[in-house]
């Protein structure tokens, strides 16, 4: 049977309907930037593995104003078994106070099946600063606060990582920090490097995503890309690891804007 979806996680796509499609139909192509990837790998023999991941991101401007939407999914079995599934979103709007300062608003959803948390949803909002703006190199950083729900659950696993069972918890409420950082630096036309860490830290748990990729085009639209993850719960429930990571080789596809970029 598939778990509940929990309150909030509908008005999450109801708002991101609402605020984007309007807009993206109506969008010219100086108005919008998005990247895509997807990979997949499978392993025979001793032990049958296999791993897939998706990511679509885009960036829709109107004036001093920003829309910022984000889907990302994994999922990993092995001999048969489910060994990994988990699935986040964000929608975060913002206003350009002047070229470099501005103020954010975001919605971020995440469901780990294998992280000790049924779901984390958080809304937050703060200030963000671009601390170097150049063609070759972006740095941006974001610091502000919001209100998190999360839902603890006790995993039972079996030898090959499987889930047995799983006992939901109650769901509890707390106030978080909220900060992140993203860079990007281009080596040259064909090779850049895009790396960033968001951070919520708050009195139940403290989340913690980090990631680094290294992207070589292909073509204009189309490139090769290897990217590292890791995934940190400072206070999950007993039994469940604190942290996990990801490898990934993709395909990507991306529509470049040289006025903003959709990460």
């Amino acid at each position: 049977m598939g778990r509940e979806a929990p309150p909030g996680s509908g008005a999450l796509g109801t708002l991101f309907a609402v605020l984007t499609l309007p807009g993206l139909a109506l969008a010219d192509e100086d108005s919008w930037a998005a990247r895509a990837q997807a990979g997949y790998t499978k392993t025979g023999g001793t032990t049958d593995t296999s791993s897939a991941n998706a990511l679509f991101h885009i960036a829709y401007v109107l004036g001093d104003w920003k829309l910022l939407f984000g889907l990302d999914g994994l999922y990993g079995a092995t001999r048969g078994e489910t060994t990994a599934q988990a699935w986040s979103t964000y929608l975060q709007g913002q206003y350009n106070i002047n070229p470099r300062l501005y103020w954010y608003s975001a919605l971020r959803y995440e469901d780990n099946r294998f992280s000790g948390f049924a779901y984390q949803e958080t809304a937050s909002t703060g200030l963000g600063y671009q601390f170097i703006k150049t063609d070759a190199t972006k740095l941006t950083g974001q610091l502000g606060g919001g209100v998190r729900r999360l839902q603890p659950e006790e995993i039972t696993l079996d030898a090959i990582g499987g889930i047995i069972s799983t006992m939901k918890l109650p769901s509890e409420t707390d106030a978080v920090l909220d900060a992140s950082l993203t860079y990007e630096h281009s080596f040259n036309a064909a090779t850049k490097l895009l790396a960033g860490v968001n951070v919520e830290a708050g009195q139940q748990n403290t989340m913690t995503n980090a990631n680094i990729t290294l992207q070589v085009k292909m073509t204009n639209t189309l490139a090769l890309s290897a990217g590292y993850q890791v995934t940190h719960n400072s206070e999950p429930p007993a039994g469940v690891g604190t942290t996990s990571t990801l490898t990934t080789l993709n395909l990507v596809y991306e529509h470049k804007n040289p006025k903003l970029a959709p990460e």
